[in-house]
């Protein structure tokens, strides 16, 4: 059996009109074409499900019998559309994103509140997590997105830079740094430095040359898993400490002066990562496109 759905919506008119000739004005169909479609319908089904008079058109018991399920079928039809209609639209739907801690505390709060200001109907999910267990929820399946620095991934994950991150150096607004343009890493002898990630030291010292390498690798060096371990004692005045421009926000809570630091610049790449094996959602494509044009660009805080 081959029903189409403008036969069971040429006879849901029909028999709503109770005429031919409305139900093909309705439709937007000349009468020949709409009779057309309802005989298919009844040869389709080895039934007659309307009565032709002269004036008039009827259900027979056939008909009567079919017309609500083809009312329901249609009206669930409708929904499932709107219901597409809406998640094209952004009207619905419900976007699940991981972060590592400082990002979901810094970059993704304000992009999260700049895309509920568009998408409202939207439901956005942040769980924030550790930096080596970022891409455990993608592959999963239990986030769509995943927002953080360039980390290797397997062929199952897509990976799109986002934007490159400035690296600057962090120091009390009354360290002699606060008041400089910019500091070179050979410069960072004297002082503590408090590497703010346990991978940082071994990302940055290939960049560096030999008698600022030497500074990560002195034993006064010291390393901690979180920026905000960091950012407290530098706050406590137990040293410096970098960070990215992203956590900004952060920095300015702990009053403390971002400084440029040169000679080498250092970035890295802050990436979204996603299941290369299934399409975005649209939601997660408009998520994805309003990093891109938010990527942080503040200067140096004083």
């Amino acid at each position: 059996m081959n029903l189409s759905l403008r036969q069971l919506r040429a006879f849901a008119a029909v028999a709503q009109a109770g005429s031919f000739t409305a139900a093909a004005r309705e439709l937007h169909l000349t009468q020949s074409a709409l009779s057309v479609l309802v005989r298919e319908l009844e040869r389709e089904l080895g039934v007659q499900l309307l009565d032709r008079h002269t004036r008039r058109v009827q259900l027979s018991e056939a008909g009567r019998e079919f017309l609500p399920s083809v009312h329901r079928l249609l009206a669930g039809l409708q929904a499932a559309v709107a219901g597409v209609t809406d998640l094209r639209d952004k009207k619905k739907g419900v976007l699940r994103l991981a972060a590592p801690q400082l990002m979901a505390c810094t970059l993704m709060p304000q992009a999260i509140a700049a895309f509920r200001a568009r998408y409202p109907e939207v439901e956005v999910r942040l769980a924030d997590t550790l930096p080596e267990q970022l891409l455990n929820g993608v592959m999963a399946g239990e986030v769509e997105l995943a927002v953080g620095q360039d980390v290797a991934v397997h062929d199952t994950i897509a990976r799109r830079t986002l934007f490159r991150d400035r690296h600057w150096l962090i120091c009390p607004p009354d360290h002699p740094f606060a008041r400089r343009r910019s500091v070179r890493w050979a410069e960072l002898g004297p002082w503590t430095f408090i590497a703010p990630t346990r991978d940082f030291r071994g990302r940055i010292a290939p960049e560096l040359a030999a008698d600022a390498r030497a500074l990560l690798e002195r034993p006064g060096t010291q390393e901690v898993s979180y920026m905000t371990t960091a950012l407290g004692m530098v706050a406590a005045g137990q040293g410096l400490t970098v960070c990215p421009t992203y956590s900004s926000p952060l920095v300015r809570a702990w009053g403390l002066a971002m400084v440029r630091l040169a000679a080498p610049d250092f970035h890295r790449e802050v990436c979204v990562y996603a299941d290369a094996r299934r399409s975005l959602s649209p939601a997660a494509a408009a998520f994805v496109e309003l990093l891109v044009a938010q990527r942080p660009r503040p200067g140096p805080s004083r």
